[in-house]
């Protein structure tokens, strides 16, 4: 409910011998307002990148998704972990690209305090493939990442977590009510990003399409 305060000086006054005015020290005091409306963001209003995003990468690490709305994924990144030789043991691999970083950022312009929920998953349960190949026993590693925003602001943070990839869409950074208000990434260390490949495995160039999910309201 919005109130409106007047607030009026009450003088007391005595007038004494010499025609002089007496004033007491609490009516000197007196009370003013300052106000400012916050409306909704244009949703399709562009949002841009928290940090730098690897401009030297080509093809470019970390392309906006173009996406509109008071609700929305900015920017996620593309994850390349190189070429490497057949092994005859279990290998882990660390990305290679991002070079300066791997992230999703989320922007909740929407002033409510309502939450949100990003999640993972493949595209498909095989995962990586090569044409009619699957890489078996892949296991793609995204680690809990540092949830960052524009300098200044005052909501409190959303949650990021580990996630290994699989055909289910699993919360990798939830907001919960009231957090996570404005522009946020979930910004993990490249080199943190791994691929589990196990022996037996068929030679080839494997890809896997991860596919990004956001809800408005946290899980």
């Amino acid at each position: 409910m919005k109130k409106t305060i007047f607030a009026a000086a009450l003088i007391s006054t005595t007038i004494l011998a010499g025609g002089a005015l007496s004033v007491h020290a609490d009516d000197l005091n007196g009370t003013s307002q300052a106000k400012i409306g916050l409306a909704k963001q244009d949703p399709d209003h562009p949002v841009d990148p928290i940090g730098p995003i690897d401009p030297d990468d080509n093809p470019a690490s970390n392309d906006p998704t173009n996406n509109t709305g008071d609700l929305r994924i900015d920017y996620i990144s593309n994850i390349d972990f190189g070429q490497h030789t057949i092994s005859g043991k279990t290998e882990n691999y660390a990305a290679q690209k991002p070079a300066l970083r791997t992230e999703a950022q989320v922007s909740d312009l929407r002033g409510t305090g309502a939450g949100w929920n990003l999640q993972v998953n493949y595209e498909t349960d095989k995962g990586f493939t090569s044409g009619e190949k699957t890489l078996n026993g892949a296991e793609l590693t995204l680690p809990a990442g540092t949830t960052a925003t524009a300098e200044g602001n005052q909501s409190a943070l959303p949650v990021a977590n580990e996630v290994i990839v699989n055909g289910q869409a699993q919360n990798i950074m939830t907001a919960a009510a009231n957090t996570g208000l404005g522009t946020w990434a979930d910004e993990m260390t490249t080199e943190n990003v791994s691929l589990k490949v196990p022996s037996g495995n068929l030679v080839g160039d494997y890809t896997a399409t991860l596919v990004w999910t956001l809800s408005d309201a946290p899980a």
